[in-house]
């Protein structure tokens, strides 16, 4: 892997340490304290600083500087839901109503710990003021650092806790360590960083005394986070990190009535004696340098701080808007030439489908011919048995052995003449009563009779049957419904 300078910032030294990571293990491959003068002149202290970088000959490698917690203004925030888009903007109003930070926002930076578009947010903020973020930058330029991040110290303690163990999603954590006179408190879930504490010890270096600070301190911590977790089922695990582990977690043990895991400090991060370093005071910020080595977020970078995504370039949308016209331009001359070559093409296919069918077609006209004189001898011709069955149900709508049979009005043909769609008949009735409701049935029926003779004194003929009749029936097509008619 490759190696990461990292540089701790102070107001009278800087730490600065060269940094590998091997798997989940630090280390330190050299190390070295370099004093600088307090004040306003930067550029002196850059030339400092770059004087003691050649101590460890890294001066050209990658940098990552951090700033102590004392060097920077600190807030705490509880904001409304808002989309992700929207929360620089109001991280950046709140924070310039409680601290003078710069307009544009350069050297401040915020980190979400809770909260979405649907719940509010609690944020943890930090960055210098304008003037202290200008003669960090002027150190920096005089120094030829290539700085790649500017990050808060108290965040390389959980980086150091990442390299404890991988948490499975959704599990809840909290860890603690002590450094100099204070200890650092954090939960985490998952991977996320839920919770950020600084502690302060007593005076008295005990280590009773300051296990019970520290177990006071996560016992509120392990309230605060089953309150916010309130469906959390499996109580949080507690681990410990630093020197003299074992006996600082069974103190927090006791204190806390539940087991806390101990992590000694030096299975996380290798330093040499060679290195002349503090190995507490190394421990997080080398987790920062690795963990910018790996191209993995920190949470937190006063260089490149968290701002509204920008608004798309306007090149791009005129790059777009000139593209779409091209193509609409050339998909309008594409249409017109379509436009003019499918009436050409469909004629073409259509005159090799004529031709193709040309013999059918010679084949076809024989067949039309022989079906229209079909047709013209049916439509002047009749369907003589359908013809007669028709005309016998109107002359005889009942069977003679009907109840229903009218015997008076019934009609004896004794000639039927047929010539097309006419017919003469000769028939006999009983009497002239009977020949209204016959006459009636057949124009029901679409026919049409004209009487041409009628005899009221036939004898002879059908016996019992006395009026002869003489008259001509002619099928007619029927009559229209009259508009708006019920059928």
């Amino acid at each position: 892997m490759t190696t990461l300078l990292a540089i701790k910032l102070q107001p009278n030294s800087a730490l600065a340490l060269a940094v590998r990571a091997d798997g989940g293990r630090l280390f330190v491959e050299k190390g070295v304290n370099i004093p600088l003068q307090p004040g306003d002149d930067a550029r002196q202290r850059g030339r400092d600083l770059a004087a003691g970088l050649e101590a460890i000959h890294h001066g050209r490698a990658p940098a990552v500087v951090v700033l102590p917690r004392s060097e920077l203004v600190w807030q705490n925030q509880e904001l409304p839901p808002v989309p992700a888009d929207d929360l620089p903007d109001l991280v950046h109003l709140q924070a310039q109503r409680d601290a003078a930070i710069a307009d544009d926002g350069e050297g401040f930076d915020f980190l979400p710990l809770e909260g979405s578009e649907e719940h509010p947010y609690k944020v943890i903020a930090a960055g210098l003021l304008p003037a202290q973020w200008r003669q960090l930058r002027e150190t920096i330029d005089e120094a030829g650092l290539k700085v790649e991040r500017i990050i808060p110290e108290p965040l390389g303690w959980p980086e150091l806790g990442r390299r404890v163990h991988a948490e499975p999603a959704g599990s809840v954590a909290v860890y603690a360590a002590i450094f100099e006179r204070q200890a650092a408190v954090w939960a985490t879930e998952g991977d996320e960083l839920r919770l950020i504490r600084t502690v302060w010890l007593p005076e008295d270096d005990n280590a009773a005394a300051d296990a019970a600070a520290l177990g006071g301190e996560l016992r509120r911590t392990l309230l605060a986070l089953a309150q916010s977790h309130p469906g959390q089922r499996a109580a949080p695990k507690c681990v410990y990190i630093g020197a003299s582990a074992d006996e600082i977690a069974g103190e927090l043990g006791a204190t806390l009535s539940k087991p806390v895991q101990a992590v000694p400090l030096e299975r996380l991060v290798d330093v040499p004696a060679a290195a002349g370093v503090n190995a507490v005071e190394a421990a997080p910020v080398a987790a920062l340098a690795a963990s910018v080595a790996q191209r993995r977020s920190v949470g937190m970078d006063l260089l490149h701080p968290r701002r509204r995504p920008a608004p798309p370039s306007r090149l791009r949308t005129y790059g777009l808007a000139g593209a779409a016209a091209a193509a609409l331009l050339a998909f309008i001359a594409w249409q017109g030439y379509r436009n003019l070559q499918e009436p050409l093409e469909a004629a073409a296919e259509a005159n090799a489908t004529r031709e193709a069918l040309a013999p059918l077609l010679e084949d076809y006209a024989e067949d039309e011919a022989k079906a229209a004189a079909i047709g013209t001898w049916l439509d002047g011709s009749v369907n003589l048995l359908a013809e007669l069955d028709h005309l016998a149900h109107q002359l005889r709508p009942e069977p003679l052995d009907s109840e229903k049979f009218p015997a008076d009005q019934d009609v004896v043909l004794t000639k039927l003449v047929v010539n097309n769609r006419t017919f003469t008949v000769d028939a006999a009735v009983k009497d002239n009563k009977a020949l209204q409701p016959i006459e009636t049935r057949l124009r029901a029926a679409d026919y049409r009779f004209a009487r041409e003779a009628v005899d009221a004194k036939a004898e002879g003929a059908v016996p019992g049957y006395g009026v002869s009749v003489v008259g001509t029936l002619e099928r007619v097509e029927p009559a229209p419904e009259a508009e708006g008619a019920q059928p």
